[in-house]
């Protein structure tokens, strides 16, 4: 906790630095031109750099007032993918298991071929050739079937997934954004930097 709050301080001793700094580099450039141009220039420079600085504490604040929404938004987007990658594994683990069963069904087809193959006699060897063919190529074509809903079920889970994950992205930032600011926040602001731009002396005098 210290650590976290001496980098607060440190990053708000930044931030603070870097205004002074602007703003002295504005009024010794507007000091300049007064020198060089005259009182009029100097009110114009000193205007433009009053514009200049209220647009950057502006953006400061909005940074200061987006970064938790936006944080927590990418936060719960994260767990969210992670939830969908866990059930994605699931329905991976699903398709190899059955796939594996159906091979285990296979292979006890094998042996039963080999059984009937025992039982026949050489009276009967085409006849045995030509239904251990036939249930070797059903086999195979089961195999094979089995296979191809397997790979199917796993590329439309992920489709699926992608889609969910890309639609519940796009509602979270949504969500998040309004929360951040509500419509009286953002009329408040804009008022404010208003106010402040009336309140400036007017470039004609």
């Amino acid at each position: 906790m210290s650590i976290y709050r001496s980098n607060k301080r440190l990053r708000f001793l930044l931030v603070s630095v870097l205004v002074i700094t602007v703003v002295g580099c504005l009024a010794l450039t507007a000091l300049a031109a007064e020198t060089e141009q005259g009182p009029s220039s100097f009110k114009k420079i000193w205007m433009n750099s009053w514009r200049v600085l209220n647009f950057l504490i502006l953006a400061y604040f909005l940074v200061r007032l987006l970064k938790k929404p936006l944080s927590s938004f990418f936060q719960e987007s994260a767990r969210v993918i992670r939830e969908q990658l866990q059930g994605t594994e699931q329905a991976c683990q699903e398709a190899e298991q059955e796939l594996q069963e159906m091979e285990n069904r296979l292979e006890a087809l094998d042996q039963e071929i080999q059984k009937l193959q025992d039982g026949i006699g050489e009276h009967g060897q085409r006849e045995r050739d030509k239904i251990i063919a036939n249930a070797r190529q059903t086999a195979e074509q089961m195999l094979e079937k089995a296979k191809l809903e397997a790979a199917y079920s796993a590329q439309q889970a992920k489709n699926q997934l992608r889609l969910e994950v890309i639609d519940e992205a796009v509602r979270m930032a949504a969500e998040s954004v309004r929360k951040a600011i509500a419509s009286g926040d953002q009329e408040r602001l804009v008022n404010e930097y208003l106010q402040d731009l009336k309140q400036m002396p007017s470039s004609s005098n």
